[in-house]
């Protein structure tokens, strides 16, 4: 299958403080959506920020009444969900990103996916100067220092869940936990690896993100209110409600 015979991505960031039940239940209507679709599928890239959020991946469920009640305790929210992969924060100053992607437009496998988000993100690092990579462990790195996590559930090759990337993020809520399970590394962000250590925000790697995500997918992205203004509305609608 040819770039231009691949359904567009459609991307639209959601808001800066996206509660992640709201954000999780717009993703399980969007799926739900994809899976059913008989024509006309739209791939969805959602970028958003979530207030200070713990998620639990099927790894370590059932902590709710230990892990959980300690977290919620500094002040944030704590959930287990479906993705893959252990406890990870989520919070202001990190960009989400949550692709609501049918895997057979894009001819993948869900390795190759998981591929194409890691070299979305090295090349999203890159347009800041810093250099990332990939190494045995999941997520993408700076040395032996976390940049961004990913964590991915697919249903009937319909892609949901996805990648944090930690902009400015403020990375003491990383001290409270044992982030993905590997207790000797550390989380780190692009402000603070970025070589002039000026800050790097949300704002500002958005659209370095969108350049990376269509050229490693090899897709042409544009907004969601350009391919399809009743979703983009009725998005909007789901956020506020």
């Amino acid at each position: 299958m040819s770039p231009m015979s691949r359904p567009p991505i459609a991307y639209k960031y959601i808001g800066s403080s996206v509660p992640y039940l709201k954000a999780l239940s717009l993703q399980d209507h969007l799926v739900t959506r994809a899976a059913t679709a008989s024509s006309n599928p739209i791939n969805i890239l959602l970028l958003l920020q979530h207030p200070p959020t713990y998620t639990a991946g099927r790894r370590i469920k059932g902590t709710e009444d230990t892990e959980g009640r300690k977290l919620r305790a500094l002040g944030a929210e704590y959930h287990e969900v479906k993705r893959g992969g252990q406890t990870t924060y989520h919070g202001p100053g990190q960009l989400i990103g949550y692709p609501i992607l049918n895997l057979l437009h894009y001819q993948l496998g869900v390795r190759s996916y998981v591929e194409h988000l890691e070299q979305t993100l090295i090349q999203t690092c890159k347009q800041f100067d810093v250099t990332a990579q990939t190494t045995a462990d999941t997520g993408v790195w700076v040395k032996n220092r976390k940049i961004a996590a990913l964590g991915i559930h697919v249903r009937r090759h319909i892609t949901n869940h996805g990648f944090a990337l930690n902009c400015d993020v403020d990375l003491r809520w990383f001290d409270y936990i044992v982030a993905c399970g590997l207790p000797d590394k550390k989380a780190t962000s692009l402000s603070l690896e970025s070589p002039s250590k000026s800050e790097v925000t949300v704002d500002d790697v958005i659209p370095a993100v969108l350049q990376s995500f269509g050229a490693v997918f090899d897709s042409p992205l544009d907004s969601l209110r350009s391919i399809s203004p009743a979703m983009d509305k009725e998005i909007d609608q789901w956020i506020r409600a």
